[in-house]
């Protein structure tokens, strides 16, 4: 029931929902990200988990390089102000697909409220590039443990030891890199200091926590957008406030570009030119935090469509990472691509619908 319905809910319940909000990302639904999970076990991905030093189980996706021959469709439509986001995937089942030489190793981060399957598009496409492929559910997100959230630096400790313990397994060669989208940029921008990655694609990421959950009302992130005419901005500072207390971390002071710059890797920073939740001119910003940083917008996209263009963006990122140094002081590359809108404009919103269509062997 909307918090303003009635005159009968004080807004206090408005704040108390939004808390809520904050403080927990929520289950993605089993039926919603079936056909990613059904993708990853078809191309051989595991599922496993492991503890992290603070005893946190974090479950993860784990695939070796195949030749899966990945080909992605996507396609749009709109319906009533909003964007229908269609992707079609073709692939190899496993047996048909032919181990591949290990080119280094690549860890995947979904966003908020999603879990590690939800990037099984990059993860395909990675894995039939050469690379070791490993997508991790955030803590309290997907299979793995309830946490309190941190909204970066609490996750990227998870990542290191996650990464940590598949290199003790031998089961991550470098070099390795880290890709996340929206809430998972972030964390990623936080681990790359730890990590001696040779490179980091942040989709989206936020600059500013507090400046992120202000705007989430408006965007959807909440899933209730008449939330944004009924809470002022002062009653969402006294959700801050509460969520912050709760989890025991100060959000306002949580600055993914002092990590930015603390990074000696290669870092490229995405954004979309349509995103209303973390704006182009927040993540050229963030990107100035660092000489080793790029920002890129791409025109036509928004929050919820830029991480699914793999068709889009896949090519020239690959290319990208072909192109950095080995020498971690070494020039970083200029991004070739993203710069050209697409046939059809994305829009503010989008809905995505995933389409499996493995090739026959």
């Amino acid at each position: 029931m909307p918090c303003a319905a009635a005159a009968m809910l004080a807004l206090s319940g408005c704040v108390g929902f939004v808390a809520r909000q904050i403080e927990h990302p929520g289950r993605s639904s089993q039926k919603s990200l079936a056909p990613f999970r059904q993708m990853l076990e078809e191309a051989g991905f595991r599922y496993d988990a492991m503890r992290t030093r603070q005893g946190v189980r974090i479950a993860y996706w784990y695939g070796q390089p195949r030749d899966y021959g990945v080909t992605q469709v996507a396609s749009e439509r709109r319906e009533g102000g909003h964007v229908a986001f269609h992707v079609t995937f073709h692939f190899k089942a496993q047996a048909a697909a032919a181990p591949l030489p290990a080119r280094g190793s690549i860890v995947l981060l979904h966003p908020w409220g999603a879990e590690g399957s939800a990037m099984a598009g990059w993860g395909l496409a990675f894995a039939g590039a050469g690379y070791v492929v490993a997508m991790p559910d955030l803590r309290s997100q997907g299979r793995s443990d309830d946490a309190p959230v941190g909204y970066g630096p609490r996750e990227a400790g998870d990542i290191v030891d996650l990464v940590h313990h598949l290199e003790a397994a031998h089961r991550l060669p470098r070099p390795w890199y880290l890709l996340g989208a929206s809430y998972g940029a972030t964390v990623a921008l936080f681990a790359a200091p730890q990590l001696q990655v040779r490179g980091v694609i942040a989709l989206e990421p936020y600059a500013d926590a507090v400046d992120a959950i202000h705007r989430a009302p408006a965007s959807g992130l909440f899933g209730h957008r008449w939330l944004a005419r009924w809470i002022s901005r002062r009653e969402l500072d006294k959700a801050v406030a509460r969520a912050g207390r709760a989890l025991g971390v100060d959000l306002a002071r949580i600055d993914p570009g002092a990590a930015l710059a603390d990074a000696s890797a290669c870092t490229l920073v995405l954004g979309g030119g349509h995103d209303t939740l973390i704006p182009p001119a927040a993540l050229r910003d963030l990107a100035r935090r660092s000489p080793r940083a790029r920002f890129v917008e791409v025109p036509g996209e928004g929050h919820l469509t830029l991480p699914m263009r793999t068709d889009r963006l896949f090519t020239p990122l690959l290319a990208w990472m072909d192109a950095l140094p080995a020498d971690p002081g070494g020039d970083c590359p200029a991004f070739a691509g993203g710069d050209s809108a697409p046939a059809a404009s994305s829009g503010h919103d989008g809905r995505n619908v995933l389409k499996r269509q493995p090739q026959q062997p």
